[in-house]
């Protein structure tokens, strides 16, 4: 297999990510529809404690092994990178499973500290899928420090559509049991579908695993590695980006102790209290749909940065880290502007009708935006080795949506609306600190703002025809009839797909997108630009 460039390596990801969290959208109404919403509150409590959970044993060594595998590569050490990835897969095993135990032995004790107790036969039927994605995140990190991001791509989908199929099917089967059952019943298809998507990455692997390397190559004699050398250098990459990972889904996690017992202080009991955390729950899902293709990003940009710092090579690690500020402003903008806009419409068409909360996105769709510079930013200073500073803006980050949640939370008139606005100082608060760091790690000042321009003005031109499209087909479809297909459906799928147009139209028209840029994915996208759009392409 050959490797891709950073930009068709982001648009395999990032295609992938979409059809994820796609089916991810259309999971949960229909989850929530079995379960119910106190039922989804106890899921989503126990999926917050699998999610750090597997950032704690996986997210750090998987970067850590994209990051040393690509490093090696480009010093033309092509036989210890293979044995990096060998070493840490083991390692991630043996992490896996000792987690696993732990979490099987303790989930009674966890749940009741995350005042979610009913939580706790999820937490059993998550455990397994600890060492599951242990293994699934070995070869992820593998192929992505090769450059090679299909295969990465392809496990996401098939985890994410066995997850689907088979987490609906026992919650559907288990729901006449009550709720807490309903929920664990939903939990289940995360391990099916994870070992499904380890399956298929092990047999790409078996098929691709030996690097043919030429006698010119060969002749190079890089320095091999010991053992204890890759150990080292594994966990010295690891440790550091473990624990920066683990301080951005601990916001999740505050959310979740913090808010739950704060509204029990605010006066709530436990149902009204499952059903609220189930609101914010809501909200987090939709605001990480966009930074699923940061995400993607992310991933891509790893080894091209890591390969070029390793090396000093000053003007590529500029061009890199302008063209992921570049993107991550494209996507995050419009999808900012449009989450806020349309929270009622987008709430109502995923939660069939069911517009509860949709305050919380109207308030909170601007931390997508912050949050998506932070991960850029948290990227590639990793990448640069300033592994520990970003822990320092990551902590106070987390300090500041602590103090909010609990000072705001226990308001009444406020209550969860509080989480919300810790969500954003969360990522504010990082996001200007991570920045000094990197123009001071860079010696060049990186504006903030400079590649922000042009995506805001293509987005005040979607809002103005989204506003339009919208008073126009909600008039049509009151005029028609009743039913959620015309009265939601109709109106909202047209509007976002009259704003995603002129969003397209206004970015072409600011040059916040060239022909370069369209290019480097595939010359072949010019063909499905309508003429006039076409003509505009600088």
């Amino acid at each position: 297999m050959k490797e891709q460039s950073t930009t068709r390596g982001f648009a395999v990801l990032s295609l992938a990510g979409i059809l994820v969290k796609v089916m991810s959208l259309l999971y949960v109404p229909l989850l929530v529809n079995i379960v119910g919403d106190e039922g989804y509150g106890i899921y989503s409590g126990a999926y917050v404690i699998f999610t750090l959970t597997y950032v704690m044993t996986n997210t750090g060594m998987q970067t850590a092994i994209s990051k040393q595998v690509s490093e090696l590569i480009e010093l033309n050490n092509y036989r210890d990178a293979v044995k990096t990835f060998k070493i840490a897969r083991s390692i991630l095993l043996a992490v896996g499973m000792v987690t696993c135990i732990i979490l099987l032995q303790f989930a009674m004790p966890i749940a009741k500290f995350t005042k979610g107790p009913q939580g706790f036969l999820s937490l059993i039927t998550l455990a397994p899928a600890i060492v599951v994605t242990s293994i699934l995140a070995a070869y992820r990190g593998y192929f992505q420090g090769r450059s090679i991001m299909t295969p990465t791509a392809v496990s996401q989908i098939l985890e994410q559509i066995f997850n689907v199929i088979f987490s609906l099917g026992f919650a559907l089967l288990l729901r006449k049991n009550g709720p807490a059952d309903g929920a664990a019943g939903g939990t289940l298809g995360t391990v099916l579908g994870a070992l499904v998507a380890a399956l298929y990455l092990i047999k790409k692997y078996n098929d691709n695993k030996i690097i043919k390397i030429s006698k010119s190559i060969d002749e190079l004699q890089p320095r091999r590695l010991s053992n204890r050398e890759i150990v080292r250098n594994l966990f010295r990459y690891g440790f550091p980006i473990t624990l920066s990972a683990m301080l951005q889904y601990f916001g999740a996690v505050i959310d979740m102790i913090v808010v739950r017992g704060r509204l029990g202080v605010a006066g709530f009991n436990e149902a009204e209290t499952n059903i609220m955390f189930g609101l914010v729950s809501k909200y987090t899902t939709l605001i990480n749909v966009p930074l699923t293709l940061i995400a993607a990003l992310c991933a891509a940009i790893i080894p091209a940065i890591s390969r070029a710092f390793i090396v000093k090579d000053r003007k590529t690690i500029r061009e890199k880290i302008g063209f992921a500020f570049k993107v991550s402003y494209m996507i995050s903008i419009p999808c900012a502007f449009g989450l806020s806009i349309l929270s009622e419409q987008i709430y109502k068409l995923i939660f069939m009708k069911n517009s509860a909360g949709y305050e919380l996105l109207f308030l909170g769709a601007i931390a997508v935006v912050f949050t998506s510079i932070v991960q850029i930013q948290t990227i590639i200073l990793q990448c640069m080795n300033k592994l520990y500073a970003v822990l320092i803006s990551l902590g106070l980050g987390i300090l500041a949506k602590l103090a909010s949640n609990y000072f705001l939370v226990v308001i009444p008139h406020i209550n969860v609306k509080g989480a919300i606005v810790g969500t954003i100082l969360c990522s504010l608060i990082p996001m200007i600190i991570n920045q000094r760091i990197l123009n001071s790690t860079l010696k060049i000042r990186v504006s903030l703002f400079r590649y922000a321009i042009k995506p805001f003005m293509a987005s005040i031109l979607m809002t103005v025809f989204v506003f339009v499209t919208m008073l126009i087909t909600s008039s049509i479809a009151n005029s028609i009839g009743s039913g959620y297909v015309i009265t939601v459906a109709f109106p909202t799928i047209t509007t976002i797909l009259v704003g995603a147009f002129a969003y397209s139209y206004g970015i072409i028209l600011t040059g916040g997108i060239t022909k370069k840029d369209i290019n480097s994915l595939s010359p072949k996208i010019q063909k499905v630009i309508p003429r006039f759009m076409r003509r505009r392409l600088r």
